[in-house]
């Protein structure tokens, strides 16, 4: 996901920084180790720059990976993927269960489960969290279409009058949300969803205190008051949570300290203290990593080459597979980006071998398919179609009778960072070498962009990507729905059959019945070029070696490696 990026609702992802090539491989990567001797609890101190402050400090709330790195520590949800990415694993649920029909999961609550202040964690205050992060009036990024489209009762959350307190109340009454004792809770669906196990894994799903909540509000208030709803939310002493750590300061704009919850189920961390700086500059940031500041970094565009030839820093330099695809997105409303062949010869004619050896420095790795490497999906013989092959890629323009007179009317819309100029410049130069369009660059600022391709004002954009939610396929394929034009799925091409395919797959309860059915929906992707699909992210990281016992997965939040495993995460004696 990511950082600077939101991850659903807008959750579509422009380029950052370039890294290393590396051979890509399934997550769950450990550094370090136990072996190694712990240094004394006063040096327990993990030092990162999550670059931005989050927007929320209420998980339900939050929407960019830079956030999520707080609420995850501070709270927790029912599940969390296992370190493979191949399956959930207890969370603040020891189990749960599903209905025959795929309807109702129950899930099982820990018994020795307690907020950071000590208090029990009960199922009611998984439901009250639940029914806070569904109010309509707060707008949660993460609610459509994980939530809303998935529990039962949930669908008419986008029409519900938000000034209205008996018609929001109404409507959170009537979700398939009950506690029919303290150590149940439980969700019934509007539909089968087998991928419903990986949505109660995200950080947003988690248990609020009704009792916390209306004392920092004052009092009860209606449920059209979302000042009062959010005013917990505001100072780090309320902020009481479920997980393994607690926010012990906050310094807008510097930095935010996580120390261990001694109320945690799990036991203490060995971390005394996490410390997330707020440091936008990424120059800056590197200075810091150089003289021991930060333990933890994302190395900037400018700095990679400094940190290769540096024989110090590049051992300490990490390349980590991430669980995002990078695309170009053509206009399909415009003729003849309405053809298929024409889209394809475009895609065709792009060396993605060329450009992530040389345009990007060796980042990242060439895709020509969806579904990214190291996730259930993923099958490279698919993207055969959109291969390189200028030859090809010429005939069928011929066939298409279209010449590259007509692609050079069009223009290629570009965001004004370092990265995507780069990378649009030498896409731009591979349509001119072979196939002879002079296409130009469009460079303009970023909330521009935003708002022309919201709006279908452009010819091709890109680069434009998808990183996950959750390790399942399912996240994927729904952006590409025609419900998703001019929302994410900015060029609108048109696939018949598409929707009902995705929609058969996202209700069947076994995988091994949807597997197949997102197959034939990521085939159809591909062979309509309804994107042209160009490369699979990556980070490169400078990790201290005392850093140890990092598990590191391809759905980490954005240059925080291993913060879903940050409970057995040690420094070592250096």
């Amino acid at each position: 996901m990511w950082g600077l990026y939101p991850r659903k609702s807008v959750r579509t992802i422009a380029l950052g920084a370039f890294a290393v090539l590396a051979t890509f491989a399934c997550g769950g990567n450990t550094t370090g180790g136990s072996s190694a001797q712990a240094a004394p609890a006063d040096q327990q101190v993990l030092r990162i720059n999550d670059g931005t402050d989050p927007n929320s400090l209420d998980p339900t709330q939050q929407t960019y990976t830079y956030e999520a790195a707080v609420g995850r520590l501070t709270f927790q949800p029912l599940l969390q993927p296992n370190a493979g990415l191949t399956d959930v694993q207890p969370a603040a649920a020891q189990s749960y269960d599903v209905s025959s029909d795929g309807l109702t999961y129950t899930f099982h609550l820990r018994s020795d489960a307690k907020w950071a202040d000590g208090k029990p964690v009960v199922a009611a205050d998984w439901v009250y969290g639940w029914k806070h992060f569904l109010n309509p009036a707060l707008a949660a990024g993460y609610v459509d279409p994980f939530f809303d489209q998935t529990i039962a009762g949930g669908s008419g959350y986008s029409d519900v009058d938000v000034k209205s307190a008996s018609a929001i109340d109404s409507y959170l009454n009537g979700l398939g949300l009950s506690a029919p004792d303290d150590h149940t809770f439980v969700v019934k669906l509007a539909a089968p969803a087998g991928y419903f196990k990986w949505v109660a894994s995200l950080w947003v799903a988690i248990p609020l205190r009704k009792d916390i909540v209306e004392q920092a509000a004052g009092g009860a208030f209606p449920s059209t008051d979302t000042t009062k709803a959010e005013a917990w939310a505001n100072d780090p002493k309320t902020i009481v949570g479920n997980g393994m750590f607690k926010i012990s300061d906050y310094t807008a704009k510097d930095h935010l300290t996580l120390v261990p919850s001694s109320s945690y189920w799990g036991g203490a961390p060995k971390l005394q203290k996490i410390i997330y700086y707020f440091i936008s500059d990424g120059n800056t940031a590197f200075a810091k990593y150089r003289t021991g500041d930060l333990d933890m970094l994302n190395v900037p565009i400018a700095n990679v080459d400094v940190v290769r030839q540096d024989p110090q820093l590049s051992k300490q330099a990490k390349l980590y597979p991430k669980l995002s695809t990078f695309w170009m997105t053509y206009n399909a409303k415009e003729t003849p980006l309405d053809n298929a062949d024409v889209r394809l010869a475009l895609s065709k004619s792009i060396d993605r071998d060329k450009l992530t050896k040389d345009v990007l420095k060796g980042t990242d790795t060439p895709i020509q398919s969806f579904i990214p490497k190291g996730m259930n999906g993923y099958d490279s013989s698919l993207g055969d179609p959109q291969k390189f092959d200028p030859a090809a890629a010429k005939q069928l323009l011929q066939k298409a009778g279209v010449t590259a007179a007509d692609l050079s009317k069009f223009k290629l819309l570009t965001r004004d960072t370092t990265g995507n100029k780069t990378v649009n410049q030498f896409i731009s130069q591979q349509w001119q070498d072979n196939l002879g369009a002079n296409i130009a660059v469009d460079v303009v600022d970023s909330k521009t962009v935003t708002s022309r391709i919201r709006k279908g004002q452009f010819d091709i954009y890109g680069p434009d990507g998808w990183g996950a939610d959750y390790p399942d396929q399912q996240d994927w394929f729904d952006i590409f729905t025609s419900a998703a034009c001019h929302s994410l799925n900015w060029g609108c091409v048109n696939m018949p059959g598409y929707d009902a395919l995705v929609q058969k797959a996202d209700s069947t309860k076994s995988d091994s019945d949807r597997n197949p059915l997102y197959k034939q929906a990521q085939k159809q992707l591909i062979d309509t070029a309804n994107v042209g699909f160009i490369y699979q992210q990556a980070e490169y990281n400078l990790i201290r070696p005392y850093v140890q016992n990092l598990t590191i997965t391809g759905i980490d939040d954005q240059y925080i490696p291993g913060d879903l495993y940050y409970h057995d995460v040690f420094i070592s004696k250096h």
